[in-house]
């Protein structure tokens, strides 16, 4: 696991700056704390700073060569299936000088090219420089687990495993105005564009072949792709269980102290149910709230306590909550308006005191079909047998309802089609509503989720696959694993996901409907599958998944942190400032036409704003980020 960068020259006359990698490779040093190195020749600059979690010793050092020294590489994650894949190396000839996963995975590129990420099972952000072609191959995991940031700089190719290794606080003066109303719908900035241009995102399953010289060649070598099957089977839990069983063994690959995440839900309960078949002494954390009905830690201790783990609770206060939200805000690199981002990030310092990796539970809902937002197409099916002129009146009458009023989001629903109502597991400013704060513009979200849409058309999937699709390919891979990364790396905390894995993915992909949302549950063949080895009351728990008591809060006690942050972000630029302030008051008290979702979008984008625009906060003189050396 590390942070990596690399600076290319493209342009005749162009050198790499070597400079700018060991400034860059500093910035994201919170990723890698236990090594750093650099290599550089005539047209390229890589540095990375290493996370020993394969190979703790000097043998798993990059940029790292490979045997013949035609290729040198800097890799971000974990391939877990390198054992069999090291087998197959030396079973044609390849003498491996290590035990480090990324010699294997150099080692292979020598010997398969731009294929061997059809071969690789893991999470990868990885750069190979070929010195004899002079060519760069990047590659992306096929979820997007890792993160991989570029940019052209005139003349030079620049990448990073985040972007503020691209642009330092400061640096940022020209926004994206459509990113940023795309922010506003979907709580986080669709990829591949940032808010910040020119830096933009390689998209999960994708690669690119840099060449001084010639045009970028960026494409897709993965996709996720689903065919439910018609009815349910017998046999599915027993291949659920087996084929978690065996992605939790290979996912446990590590030599350096592990644990897991535990909270009150199936996903993380299953995880380390199965995990502790093999480490039974397997260290688990959660974290919660002091607030009635936003904790989850009892549930999970009780989980712990049935399966005979230790479970190490944290208690998170409002106070320090709020203290460490900036510090949070500029690991996330974009704004990102996931509330759930902040107990991750507590949960993820308590856990890097004890271990260096964890299990995590991220993937479960999108692949098992695990969102209460999935029973939404049996709702709203019987309203769809209308012909015609009956719908029709449903907008109509959906109107009339005041805000808030109960029945009116159905009405608006079954009215509206799936690709107009469903643009992931958060919508947060609704069709026009972004207007309101923000200046007009012409961006839609649908315009992220229509090419999605159309392959399950193609693909001719049910409602809730093609739900399950948007968010494999948006809220997934846009936020779930966004925080899950950043959270985590910051403190220099590897966190695993069993249930993104490519074996797993081929089992989930033939679920039927029945197997995801029967029986008015969510995941219901998962449930079965786990039954087996959790408790009842482990196994049928409702999904929590870290609640944050954003909206109690804003009702009351911190209304005026939110009332002086938005006065004092210099953002009237961006957003009408009196629009929001409104909109802050109404919440306050206690209209329905308001949510702290919307409330807390434009509070994480002002508290962005201050950091990366206008330097309200200084990363290094505040400990957040090393300085530079």
């Amino acid at each position: 696991m590390s942070g990596i960068t690399g600076s290319l020259a493209l342009g005749p006359g162009a050198e790499p700056d070597e400079r700018w990698v060991r400034a860059a490779t500093g910035r994201i040093a919170h990723r890698g704390p236990d090594d750093r190195g650099f290599y550089c020749d005539s047209d390229i600059a890589l540095g990375c700073t290493r996370l020993a979690i394969i190979d703790l010793s000097a043998g798993g050092h990059q940029p790292m060569c490979s045997s013949d020294r035609r290729y040198w590489m800097v890799f971000n994650g974990e391939i877990y299936n390198y054992p069999e894949l090291a087998e197959s190396l030396r079973a044609r000839g390849v003498e491996l000088r290590t035990s480090s996963d990324a010699e294997v995975l150099l080692e292979a590129y020598a010997l398969l090219g731009r294929d061997v990420v059809r071969k690789l099972r893991g999470m990868y952000a990885f750069a190979i420089w070929d010195t004899w072609k002079r060519q760069l191959f990047c590659a992306r995991d096929p979820f997007g687990i890792k993160p991989f940031y570029y940019v052209m700089a005139g003349p030079v190719f620049r990448f990073g495993s985040e972007r503020k290794a691209l642009a330092s606080p400061g640096d940022l003066t020209a926004l994206d105005p459509d990113a940023l109303r795309r922010y506003l719908a979907f709580q986080y900035v669709p990829a591949p564009a940032t808010i910040t241009p020119p830096v933009r995102v390689l998209l999960p399953g994708h690669a690119m072949i840099v060449r001084p010289g010639r045009a970028v060649n960026i494409y897709r070598y993965w996709r996720a792709e689903l065919h439910a099957a018609k009815g349910p089977s017998a046999e599915t839990p027993t291949k659920i269980l087996d084929v978690m069983r065996e992605s939790i063994a290979v996912h446990l690959r590590s030599d350096a102290p592990l644990g897991a995440f535990l909270s009150g839900g199936i996903d993380s309960a299953a995880i380390c149910a199965l995990a502790a078949e093999h480490r039974p002494g397997l260290l688990t954390f959660t974290v919660g709230f002091e607030t009635a009905g936003y904790s989850e830690i009892d549930r999970a201790q009780e989980t712990a306590a049935a399966l005979g783990l230790k479970s190490i609770p944290y208690v998170i206060t409002a106070e320090e909550f709020f203290a460490q939200l900036p510090r949070i805000v500029w690991h996330l690199d974009d704004p990102m308006a996931d509330a759930a981002a902040v107990p991750l990030w507590f949960a993820a310092r308590q856990a890097s005191r004890q271990v260096k990796v964890v299990l995590s539970g991220e993937g479960s809902d999108e692949l098992f079909g695990g969102y209460a937002v999935y029973h939404q197409p049996s709702v709203v099916r019987a309203v769809k047998q209308l012909p015609g002129w009956g719908r029709a009146p449903l907008h109509r009458a959906a109107a009339m309802l005041p805000a808030g009023a109960k029945g009116k989001g159905l009405l608006e629903r079954a009215a509206t089609p799936l690709g107009r109502r469903y643009i992931g597991n958060a919508h947060v400013f609704v069709d026009g509503q972004a207007d309101l704060v923000l200046r007009p513009g012409r961006a839609t979200a649908y315009e992220v989720t229509d090419p999605v849409y159309q392959q399950a058309a193609e693909a001719g999937l049910d409602d809730v696959s093609t739900m399950q699709l948007v968010d494999i390919n948006t809220w997934l891979a846009g936020d779930i694993l966004v925080k899950a990364d950043r959270m985590t790396m910051a403190h220099g905390l590897e966190l695993r996901t069993p249930f993104l894995d490519r074996e797993v993915m081929a089992v989930a992909a033939r679920l039927s409907r029945e197997e995801k949302t029967a029986g008015g549950t969510t995941k219901f063949a998962l449930r079965e599958a786990m039954g087996e080895v959790l408790p009842q009351a482990a196994a049928e728990r409702a999904k929590l998944g870290f609640p944050v008591p954003v909206g109690p809060w804003l009702s009351g006690e911190w209304f005026g942190f939110a009332d002086q942050l938005l006065r004092e972000a210099q953002t009237d630029r961006w957003v009408d400032r009196e629009a929001v302030l409104g909109m802050l008051r109404r919440y306050h008290a206690g209209e329905p036409d308001v949510s702290w979702r919307q409330l807390w979008a434009l509070m994480v984008f002002s508290l962005w704003h201050q950091i990366y625009v206008e330097r309200v906060y200084d990363p290094v003189l505040l400990g957040w980020e090393m300085p530079a050396r």
